[in-house]
């Protein structure tokens, strides 16, 4: 790891200080708790030399050799020091800091130095774990020498790494479950707690994530397949990628599983090829959208996937332009309604007429209305917009029209009555005879 230097804040040296200080009160304090048989145990051995470090000459003597006693020596000797400068490692995303004294690996110095952050105090240790053969587990306030895993340190790691989350990565280890799903690698994070070479031999991962929920009986599922295909961890174990990058990519992978099957899916709900039911539950379409998502999905080959479930939605997916598709819709629709009725042409008044009696027909007392909004009349026109209004039922335009227009309007409301229910040759005689009646 390289090492950087820069000035010691006061805050650094105070800290650095205070851990001198409680190692020159008890060196003992790096020593392992052992649990298990240590007559052998390599730290037994180096007790008496730490042990001997209360004594200042000694710790003078051997702050300027290499190893770990030399270590905590020097950090020793870091009480009674000034600390202009501090070097700093970078390890994960935070600036580690320690003095530089001696012949000492720097690790060895990060790790007793931080002895307060568990993960970083291993990093003391680790050299001689690997060389000499010894399983060792940093807890918040000791590190265990032990032949077998502890179970409180199993229970440490379950408590520090657990989440809550709907989706995460299930760690078992020594009959305990640890749900993770940080932004980080949980396992390799975990990783710097401890020594212990048969880790990953011994755990078991599994990925648990909110896929597709069945929403339609099916008598075969088509995507069982997908959703229940074996996972390779490799890349996770090996610290690859975080919790959730892990998780996303799985995910991914079985909605691409997925997109080759003709299935119909949204928001996570599947209804296989029901289309009817996909369509009423899910998509629920305007008439005017109606044709466009039936000739979609019956068309699609391949998975029909949306987010947030809509016609609208489907139809933008698939570059429907939607504002076009209305207008061709009541186009259509408008051509249909008036397809009965006769062309009216010539006479102004029967064409006046004519335009409220078709847009009644298409688009109601509403489209009647819009129409006649702002409109200049005369007094026939007048009379006979009235009539419309009176016979739709229309209130709150009375002030518009005088005393005579409403009372003619009125006379000619029956007539207007029998027209809006007219088609063919009848509504031509009928329109005809509104006209005569109006003079």
């Amino acid at each position: 790891m390289p090492m950087k230097m820069r000035i010691a804040t006061k805050q650094i040296e105070r800290k650095l200080v205070q851990v001198a200080q409680k190692f020159q009160k008890n060196p003992s304090l790096v020593l392992p708790e052992c649990r298990g048989s240590c007559r052998t145990c390599y730290f037994e051995k180096l007790k008496k030399d730490i042990e001997k470090l209360k004594d200042e000459k000694y710790v003078e003597k051997m702050a300027g050799k290499k190893g770990f006693v030399a270590a905590v020596a020097a950090t020793i000797m870091l009480a009674k020091q000034k600390i202009p400068y501090v070097a700093f490692m970078k390890i994960g995303d935070e600036n580690v800091y320690y003095a530089k004294r001696g012949k000492v690996k720097d690790e060895m110095l990060v790790g007793i130095q931080n002895w307060e952050k568990p993960n970083l105090r291993m990093l003391a240790y680790m050299d001689i774990a690997r060389k000499k053969k010894v399983y060792l587990f940093s807890m918040p306030d000791t590190i265990l020498c032990a032949e077998k895993v502890p179970e409180e340190f199993v229970a440490f790691l379950q408590k520090k790494f657990s989440c809550s989350a709907e989706e995460y990565i299930l760690i078992t280890w020594q009959g305990k479950k640890i749900p993770c799903c940080s932004e980080k690698n949980s396992l390799l994070n975990m990783k710097h707690y401890f020594y212990y070479p048969e880790f990953e031999h011994e755990i078991a991962v599994e990925a648990h994530v909110t896929t597709i929920e069945c929403a339609s009986q099916c008598d075969t599922c088509l995507i069982e397949d997908a959703l229940n295909q074996k996972l390779d961890y490799q890349h996770y174990i090996s610290g690859e990628m975080s919790d959730k990058k892990f998780l996303e990519n799985y995910k991914k992978k079985i909605m691409w599983n997925i997109e080759k099957k003709k299935v119909l899916i949204a928001s996570n709900r599947c209804y296989g090829n029901n289309a009817d039911v996909f369509i009423e539950r899910e998509l629920q379409p305007k008439e005017w959208e109606r044709e466009a998502v039936m000739e979609i999905i019956k068309n699609e080959r391949k998975a029909i996937i949306l987010e947030q479930p809509s016609a609208g939605k489907l139809l933008e997916k698939y570059g429907v332009d939607l504002q076009k598709l209305k207008e061709e819709y009541h186009e259509s629709e408008k051509k249909t309604i008036l397809k009965n009725l006769p062309t009216i042409r010539g006479d102004k008044l029967a064409e006046f007429i004519d335009d409220l009696a078709r847009t009644h027909k298409v688009e109601g007392k509403e489209g009647v209305m819009k129409k006649l909004k702002g409109r200049e009349m005369n007094v026939k026109e007048k009379a006979i917009a009235y009539a419309f209004l009176h016979t739709l039922g229309a209130k709150g335009e009375e002030w518009k029209y005088g005393k005579m227009e409403r009372e003619f309007g009125k006379h000619l409301a029956p007539h207007v009555a029998q027209l809006l229910q007219a088609e063919g040759d009848e509504y031509g005689a009928l329109l005809q005879k509104l006209v005569k009646e109006i003079g």
